[in-house]
């Protein structure tokens, strides 16, 4: 499908700073768009291939997948369980459905 999508919208015909701009609003719905775009074309890896500055602009967009994802990581490898279910449960808050489910899960499990 992302082929058929990029046939249609060449979004590498646009200019640089309007694929940023794409990119960065690609980045703020979620982590599965963005890989999605990732994966549609080969110059945009290049450009997508900045883990850290993307995971900071998504995190300061409040993307539910990425409070759920660093919930997960607090919670499961840092050993901060309040810290970690608090992502977790603003991630579920905005009705990111694996957040709900973790959350919820994760709870009954450690918490009774």
């Amino acid at each position: 499908m992302n082929v058929t999508l990029m046939n249609y919208f060449p979004i590498l015909k646009l200019p640089e700073e309007i694929q940023a701009l794409v990119v960065e609003r690609v980045a703020g719905n979620s982590f599965t768009d963005l890989y999605g775009l990732r994966a549609s074309c080969k110059m945009m890896k290049a450009r997508l291939n900045m883990p850290p500055e993307l995971f900071k602009t998504c995190y300061a967009e409040r993307n539910p997948s990425t409070l759920y994802m660093k919930g997960v990581q607090f919670f499961f490898t840092f050993n901060l369980q309040e810290e970690g279910l608090a992502f977790m449960k603003l991630a579920a808050d905005e009705g990111y459905e694996r957040a709900v489910y973790i959350y919820a899960m994760t709870r009954k499990i450690f918490w009774g």
